[in-house]
Parts: structure tokens; C-alpha cells; sequence
């Protein structure tokens, strides 16, 4: 009569190798990350993320089909980390919400600069066939955009959706330059962030006054 003993082994086996998988699967996308935000999508190789991660071009290949589809993954990786980051609706205040805002771009800042490094690359490189990666980025980015604008008319209402939606733009864009800023080494990035959220909430009160006369 069998024990189990042997179906047992198997099954262990089996998440061993799962998690072996899904090991080598974070390796390669972590790797891939730091190659393209130093280099972009144009100059990222598949030899060069081998060399990066330290496993072999096959095992890359197991799990990517391509370059683009490898790009895709990293973006589609970070991004829900970055949307939550970017997004958390916090405190009742416009201020508050602005300030968290502010908070959470920051924090991308230390936890993310690979991948925010890879998507402003992947915004700036127009080519005649868009890598999916950027594809996705943009999509992704608009979704932002109209997430930050439904905080603001969260907490003030008699803002227009024109006029929110403009700002959470400016809000997102304030966010990249300040990055862009970070890379020189010498940019007071916490001031800059202050500076930024004062500004909203200036252009968010000036635009509702002015809508509401």
C-alpha cells in the first residue's frame, strides 16, 4: 500500500521549483530595471541583464519573449507601487492631500529611482514602433493623473473637472522635474517638495475662486 511518501516529495518539489521561478523571475526584472534606467530602452540588451542578474540568457528567455515583453514586465511591475505611492488620498485638508501627494512622489524617489529613471526614458524616446512598455507607462500615467484630480475635487468640490485634471497634471509634472532635479546631487529635494505642495494649493484656490466667482 503507498505511504504518500513519494506524491509528498513531489508536491515539495514542485513549489521548490515555483519558487525557484518566481526567485529568478524578480531577479531578472530587478536587473532590468537598473540597466534601462541607466541606459534606456534603445541601448538595454538581453546580454547585458544576464550580466546584471547573473543568470544566463536562456533563463531569461524561459521567461520573456523579447527585450519589449521583459521592459513591459518591469513597468507593469512597479507601477501599481508607484500609483499607490502617488495616489493615497490622506487627511480631510486640501492641504493635507497635497502634502501626501508630495509624501508619496518622495518616497518613489528612494524606493523606485531604477524605474523612475526607466519610464521618464521610456516617455522622452519616440521611435516608429512603440515598445509596449511606453504603452503601457502612458496609460498608467494618464490613470494617475485622473486619480490625483478626483482628490482634488474630493476635498473641493467646486473645482471643474478641467481645471482638476489640469492641475493633477501640473502636480505629476512638478514631481518629474523635481526627480530630474535629484539626479544633479545638489537639488534640496525636501524643500523643492514643499515649495511644490505650496504651489498647489495656491493654483487649486486661485482656480476655484475663479471658477466660482
Amino acid at each position: 500500500m503507498a505511504d504518500g511518501t513519494g506524491e509528498t516529495t513531489g508536491k515539495n518539489m514542485g513549489r521548490r521549483t515555483r519558487a525557484k521561478g518566481r526567485e529568478s523571475r524578480r531577479k531578472i526584472i530587478e536587473a532590468a530595471a537598473a540597466v534601462a534606467g541607466e541606459r534606456g530602452y534603445e541601448g538595454t540588451t538581453i546580454a547585458q541583464v544576464s550580466r546584471a542578474s547573473g543568470l544566463p540568457a536562456s533563463s531569461i528567455y524561459w521567461h520573456f519573449a523579447d527585450k519589449d515583453a521583459l521592459l513591459a514586465a518591469v513597468v507593469e511591475e512597479s507601477v501599481e507601487l508607484w500609483l499607490g505611492q502617488v495616489t493615497r488620498g490622506e487627511g480631510e485638508s486640501l492641504a493635507e492631500r497635497v502634502t501626501g501627494f508630495c509624501v508619496g512622489v518622495a518616497r518613489t524617489f528612494r524606493d523606485s529611482p531604477d524605474f523612475l529613471r526607466l519610464v521618464l526614458m521610456l516617455a522622452l524616446e519616440r521611435r516608429p514602433v512603440e515598445p509596449a512598455a511606453r504603452e503601457i507607462y502612458l496609460r498608467l500615467r494618464g490613470e494617475a493623473i485622473d486619480r490625483i484630480a478626483a482628490e482634488l475635487q474630493q476635498v473641493r468640490p467646486r473645482l471643474t473637472g478641467r481645471d482638476a485634471h489640469l492641475l493633477a497634471t501640473y502636480a505629476l509634472t512638478g514631481g518629474d522635474g523635481i526627480f530630474l532635479a535629484s539626479l544633479t546631487g545638489d537639488a534640496d529635494t525636501a524643500a523643492l517638495f514643499r515649495l511644490h505642495a505650496e504651489a498647489i494649493v495656491h493654483l487649486v484656490e486661485r482656480a476655484e475662486a475663479s471658477a466660482n466667482p
